[in-house]
């Protein structure tokens, strides 16, 4: 999801910067309390839920491909563009996504847009591993 889709209420912040994100490689990041995951597919940065909507399976270790998010545990494909579930996985959740800007080589995530619509998946309160 990228700048254009963010309301007007959006609060980008921090989260890592593109140099530390490798094409195919999703990482954990952590906004407004909730766990999210950001993967890098050509030259855009996708933000989205942590855990699969399905079986709750940890999508830090998914494959990216095809402009899709592959989850590890049951290889239900969704789409980077929208959530969807590939075909077949009909009564599936949609991926939750959320807008994500790059400014000057900084990847920030509209907070505003976690805490409107938050994650599946368990809710991390504390964070002591700075």
């Amino acid at each position: 999801m990228n700048e254009n889709t963010a309301p007007t209420d959006a609060r980008f912040v921090l989260v890592t910067t593109l140099d530390a994100l490798r094409p195919g490689a999703p990482v954990r990041v952590i906004v407004e309390g909730h766990t999210l995951v950001l993967a890098r597919h050509g030259d855009a940065v996708y933000a989205f839920q942590a855990t699969c909507p399905h079986e709750k399976a940890d999508l830090s270790q998914a494959r990216i491909e095809r402009g899709c998010v592959v989850c590890p545990r049951h290889l239900a494909a969704f789409a980077l563009i929208d959530g969807k579930a590939s075909a077949g996985w009909d009564n599936v959740e949609p991926l939750k996504l959320y807008p994500v800007r790059i400014v000057n080589g900084d990847v920030t995530v509209d907070a505003a847009a976690v805490s409107r619509q938050p994650p599946g998946g368990r809710r991390q309160v504390w964070d002591f591993s700075s």
